[in-house]
């Protein structure tokens, strides 16, 4: 089979290193916040907003290592736990109020997506006086400048603690995105020992977010090599070691490279970008807010992949080898590929119907704000064949 390395337009310039956060990876690095914290207060910027949610602060045990380190370093912190799955402006502005409040000079995330998108988000309005989360991520108001941003990552499926993205919703309705090389976090801590206490169902979800963050990332019209390639060994990664983070969720190599699998493939999209099935979960979390995002990635991937797998066979087949080894990356594979992806998530207790949550009769709405949102604007053009209402109904059709 012809490989996808000579059909790659070799006069498209990209970031082959783009702007990244300083990252410590590995069991214990949840230890350098003091460092970090250090250097922070010995640059006069040592008054700190924690954001977390209700739980995954403390049930990660980052808060054994964090709150010590905070009381001895920071000039003064104050922690907003507030963040719901799924955040919503009045979240953002919630914690930015908190760190005016408090005048806070960083903000300390802690958790997954949800946590570092909210913390994201008040870093931004920190630094824009007067401004609402809807103008940013509504109507187009540039992002000037950012506070600085910790993130200690609790899950191995969000990607935020590497990118320049952000997400939250107006409940009901939208779930758009920001992006600005201003809310890179200026430094990550990726600590596997912090996600063995991650539910099981957690675990499942967020890893099948790290795996389509990467199969998107691959195969966008504006992806590059570096991206394919980050790609190919983050689903490799989840394709080995989810089923053992299921049967054994302390083994700390597993957990190891699934929060290094989301890492990198959190930096592949970062530079190859998304596009169907981010814009069609973000209109089913908006909808329902029990949907999780990487359950809802799921739930899609397969009937996404049945459709896009014409235009790019031979990157699909070269990344999805290990969980379907026999692609030759040909023209007529696309219901064998879609069907054997289908078959290993269910594999992994992976949902892959949309009847725990819909039912048909909300296909139209469900279309209807896919297509209306302003993330879809976005990311729908960026899919390798061309998008419209009838593929993104069929796709959600084929997922009940």
């Amino acid at each position: 089979m012809t490989g996808w390395e000579e059909k790659i337009d070799i006069n498209h310039v990209f970031k082959l290193q783009p702007a990244r956060p300083v990252t410590y990876f590995g069991v214990g690095a949840v230890s350098m916040i003091t460092d970090i914290l250090k250097e922070f207060t010995a640059k006069g910027q040592g008054r700190v907003l924690v954001v977390t949610d209700e739980i995954a602060y403390e049930a990660s045990g980052a808060w054994k290592t964090v709150k010590p380190a905070l009381e001895a370093e920071a000039t003064a912190f104050t922690h907003y736990g507030k963040v719901r799955p799924n955040p919503t402006y009045d979240n953002c502005e919630e914690a930015a109020q908190a760190a005016t409040d408090m005048q806070a000079d960083v903000i300390l995330a802690i958790g997954g997506g949800s946590a570092m998108d909210t913390a994201k988000t008040a870093a931004v309005l920190m630094r824009h006086p007067g401004k609402t989360a809807k103008q940013f991520y509504e109507q187009g108001e540039p992002i000037a400048e950012a506070a600085p941003i910790i993130a200690i990552n609790t899950s191995h499926g969000t990607g935020s603690e590497t990118d320049a993205f952000a997400v939250a919703q107006s409940d009901g309705e939208d779930k758009p995105a920001i992006n600005s090389p201003h809310v890179y976090p200026t430094y990550t801590i990726e600590d596997p020992a912090l996600t063995q206490t991650m539910p099981l169902k957690q675990t499942i979800s967020t890893s099948i977010d790290a795996m389509n963050h990467a199969l998107e990332a691959a195969t966008t019209i504006t992806t590059n090599p570096y991206s394919i390639c980050l790609a190919k060994d983050a689903i490799r990664l989840v394709a080995k070691y989810l089923p053992k983070a299921i049967v054994e969720p302390h083994n700390l190599t597993a957990r190891y490279w699934l929060i290094y699998s989301s890492a990198i493939a959190g930096i592949s999209f970062d530079i190859g970008l998304l596009h169907i099935t981010h814009s069609m979960e973000h209109a089913m979390s908006a909808i329902n807010a029990k949907v999780t995002h990487g359950d809802g990635l799921g739930i899609l991937m397969p009937a996404m992949v049945r459709e896009i797998y014409h235009a790019t066979p031979e990157v699909l087949a070269d990344i999805l080898s290990p969980i379907v080894p026999d692609l030759k990356g040909v023209g007529g594979e696309a219901d064998y590929a879609a069907s054997q992806l289908k078959k290993w998530l269910n594999s992994v207790g992976q949902g892959t119907s949309m009847n725990g949550y819909f039912t048909e009769a909300d296909l139209p709405e469900l279309t209807r704000m896919t297509m209306d949102s302003s993330l879809s604007k976005l990311l729908l053009p960026l899919a390798p064949i061309k998008v419209d209402q009838t593929v993104i109904e069929r796709i959600f059709r084929s997922s009940f």
